[in-house]
């Protein structure tokens, strides 16, 4: 088979928010049993992705496995898991024990993404087989695409997929300047699409059915580009956020000056050294002097897999709860005991918060119909949860805003969630509806109105300045906030470093809330406690 001359990615799942249960129920299948070849694992696989609702149930055309074997290259092609040669097993590398038990998923896989490299197992695993010409590590190169000066901080779907992912060799700053010329070149110059179609087709192919699966692999890079927290999506590209351009400059330092990993035809070595997670510079295991799977550990790996998913969707802050526990034992047919101790000691770290937040994030990018009413419900779960505030979601009531706090006896705030990716502007039509729902609870009874704020993906430059003259026209303090700051936010207040008071004066800024802000409260308030 010949060589492939652009990127590939594994893709079964369009992003990866679902990424840490994947690799619990994989963990799960894995057991003490072989992986390679072993059809039966492939299958438990299958039926724990399909029961934890990761794949899609329904009749399957055959009794292979091959849809647990594609949702386990994602994983493997990430650098979470391997084929130990020194047990015959799938074992979890060190980042996907960190996934899998609980640690910040952004963090693991925002390394794990900008680590990801040519060549690599995955590419050159069979069916990929990428050729040995692209030696880079794709995600620096992106990065560096959208700071470089030629191309005004985007990228456009057409772009990656025509250009970047075709030409994208290297990642050095001359390699940048390379595609930078290239994408250039594209933006002025209508492309060949017979050369296109000779260079690239196979038989059969014309050039819309090339450029559709080379597109579909520009969205997949998008998609998986949002982990690192720095870009906007908008309808066909992508560009910086307003504050990711620094971070992004960080994360080409970081990631860019590191060699290659080698060794990319040794599956255990190669990925015993990609399987590192953030603070790990070695994976010292002895997995060949490790015993086999107890009944304690099995029952733990499946308890795992089912908080990992409950922790998507709930905030369970508050430990094993015997109402978890009951949960449990309802959905594992495991004993009252067993389940019990194996969820303190799931649940006796921050994973729930972690999680909850890493899958709450991508609701405001999210395509589906129920995205917005989920991220409003889990925005009023944040502030009781959280923040210990009462929290009523009343959008649905008709002309009120989606979440109504209120710190009992004290005061209430306005809160509006727009859920939809992209530069929040503070549109004239959102502006008139906050005046009237400022007008309508300032009058009503109850406690006094003290602050509003919208909640979005990401800000952009003028919405501070429309902030502030809401805040003067209607003459109440309120502020707008992207995700960044917003998850920040939330987890000093988890830490218990900023509480339902200190929330109503950041909200009361009469501005865009950002990160330089909360690091300003912080230092402010250690260095009073210092004085």
């Amino acid at each position: 088979m010949a060589t492939k001359d652009y990127w590939m990615l594994s893709r079964p799942q369009r992003k990866l928010y679902r990424l840490p249960l994947t690799v619990s129920a994989l963990n799960e299948a894995a057991g003490e049993s072989g992986w390679g070849g072993n059809r039966e694992s492939h299958l438990v696989f299958e039926e724990i992705l399909e029961r934890e609702e990761i794949k899609r149930r329904g009749a399957r055309r055959d009794r292979t496995g091959s849809g647990g074997r594609t949702h386990a290259a994602l994983v493997r092609s990430l650098g979470l898991a391997f084929n130990s040669d020194e047990t015959g097993r799938l074992e979890l590398t060190l980042a996907g024990t960190a996934l899998a038990e609980g640690e910040n998923p952004s963090a693991v896989l925002k390394h794990q993404v900008m680590k990801f490299q040519y060549p690599s197992v995955y590419s050159m695993s069979r069916g990929v087989d990428i050729s040995p010409a692209f030696k880079l590590r794709p995600f620096v190169l992106l990065l560096r695409l959208l700071l470089h000066p030629e191309l005004g901080g985007y990228l456009t779907n057409d772009e990656v997929a025509r250009v970047v992912i075709l030409n994208g060799t290297g990642d050095t700053e001359a390699d940048a300047d390379r595609a930078a010329a290239e994408v250039k070149k594209y933006r002025s110059t209508e492309i060949n699409e017979a050369e296109f179609v000779e260079r690239f087709g196979k038989r059969g192919d014309t050039f819309e059915k090339i450029a559709d699966r080379f597109g579909d692999i520009a969205n997949t890079v998008f998609n998986w580009l949002e982990v690192t927290g720095v870009i906007d999506r908008r309808p066909g590209e992508v560009g910086l956020a307003p504050s990711g351009g620094d971070e992004a400059a960080k994360l080409i330092e970081k990631y860019g000056r590191v060699k290659l990993i080698p060794n990319p035809e040794d599956e255990d070595r190669f990925q015993r050294a990609y399987g590192l997670p953030p603070g790990k510079s070695k994976d010292t295991r002895n997995l060949s002097g490790a015993k086999g799977i107890t009944r304690n550990e099995f029952v733990r790996r499946q308890v795992t897999t089912k908080l990992t998913r409950m922790s998507e969707q709930e905030l369970l802050v508050d430990g094993a709860t015997s109402n978890i526990v009951t949960r449990l034992v309802d959905e594992t047919g495991f004993s009252h005991s067993e389940v019990e101790k194996a969820a303190k000691k799931v649940l006796g770290t921050d994973r729930t918060l972690d999680n909850f937040l890493y899958s709450y994030q991508s609701l405001p990018y999210s395509s589906a119909k129920d995205a917005p009413r989920k991220f409003e419900l889990a925005t009023a779960e944040l502030f009781r949860r959280v923040f210990k505030l009462d929290a009523e979601c009343v959008g649905q009531a008709g002309r009120e805003p989606d979440v109504v706090v209120t710190k009992p006896g004290e005061w209430r705030g306005i809160v509006d969630t727009k859920a939809y990716s992209g530069d929040y502007s503070l549109p004239s039509s959102h502006e008139r509806a906050m005046r009237e729902y400022v007008e309508t609870y300032r009058a009503a009874p109850g406690a006094p109105l003290r602050f509003w704020v919208f909640i979005a993906a990401s800000v952009s430059k003028g919405a501070r300045h429309r902030v502030r003259q809401l805040a003067d026209l209607v003459d109440s303090p309120g502020a707008v906030i992207g995700m960044l700051a917003w998850t920040e936010m939330i987890r000093f207040a988890q830490k218990g470093k900023i509480d339902s008071e200190r929330m109503a004066d950041l909200f009361a800024l009469n501005s865009e809330l950002t990160m330089e802000d909360l690091k300003k409260v912080l230092s402010a308030d250690r260095d009073v406690s210092l004085g």
